[in-house]
């Protein structure tokens, strides 16, 4: 072994020792903070419209993007946990992405065998362009469906992912390597992004599968899904179809 090697060895030991203790003090900072509560209730709420809305009514190939997608969510929730706040709000994109997938992919099972064999793709414009024409959704109204929050986090969260913001920065002013921070001000700006994009997500699958939760129908899951929804959107839906959450 060269003393190259060795070195390298040795400072790979030392920062192994140093990120490892320093995720713990980051969870035991940020810990407490009430926006990570907050986040689990409407985690639960995607996994109750996967279990309820999805997997029943999908074909299992498109219903996977669902189940990417909350995992998607878990990711984001883990990683602001420990102040991995661009890594979140990137898999917070992934939310939108694969959530919009499943539903165009169950509708388009040609170009679903497609994608299953790498032949296929679809960008987000499509997707979204899709979706305000969708036959449930085009006489329904962009807000009642979470189409407008979806554009508008879409648009701000492709500035993490392509680093064109500087508020998007984990390094910002500092020349060093920062894998996280503790700022309690990036928590909040975190779970605001996080619970607009579980709304809007919430409010696309309320609306395609409005029959599922009109009257008494799945009172279970419109309980759960006031923690996803905010209260004008449940007015809205309320109004439009008779949904009570």
């Amino acid at each position: 072994m060269t003393i190259t090697e060795q070195e390298i060895n040795a400072n790979y030991e030392e920062f192994y020792a140093d990120w490892t203790t320093q995720i713990e003090k980051n969870w035991n900072d940020l810990k407490k903070l009430p926006v990570f509560l907050e986040s689990y209730r409407r985690i639960c709420a995607l996994n109750a419209i996967k279990k309820i809305l999805v997997i029943p009514n999908s074909r299992k190939d498109s219903a996977d993007f669902f189940l990417e997608a909350h995992n998607d969510a878990v990711v984001s929730h883990v990683s602001a946990s420990f102040g991995s706040w661009r890594s979140s709000l990137q898999s917070l994109r992934s939310i939108i992405e694969n959530s919009l997938c499943s539903i165009y992919y169950n509708d388009h099972p040609v170009e679903l065998q497609l994608w299953l064999k790498g032949e296929y793709r679809i960008n987000f414009a499509e997707l979204y362009k899709y979706m305000c024409k969708h036959p449930m959704i085009s006489d329904v109204g962009n807000d009642t469906a979470g189409l407008d929050i979806i554009k508008d986090e879409y648009a701000t969260l492709s500035q993490a992912v392509h680093a064109s913001a500087q508020n998007f920065r984990m390094t910002k002013s500092s020349s060093a390597i920062l894998l996280w921070n503790t700022d309690k001000s990036q928590a909040g700006m975190w779970s605001s992004r996080e619970r607009k994009v579980i709304e809007g997500i919430s409010l696309l699958f309320v609306c395609l599968h409005r029959e599922n939760l009109i009257g008494s129908k799945n009172s279970n899951l419109r309980e759960i899904l006031r923690y996803s929804i905010t209260a004008p959107r449940k007015d809205l839906l309320k109004n439009k179809f008779n949904i009570t959450i």
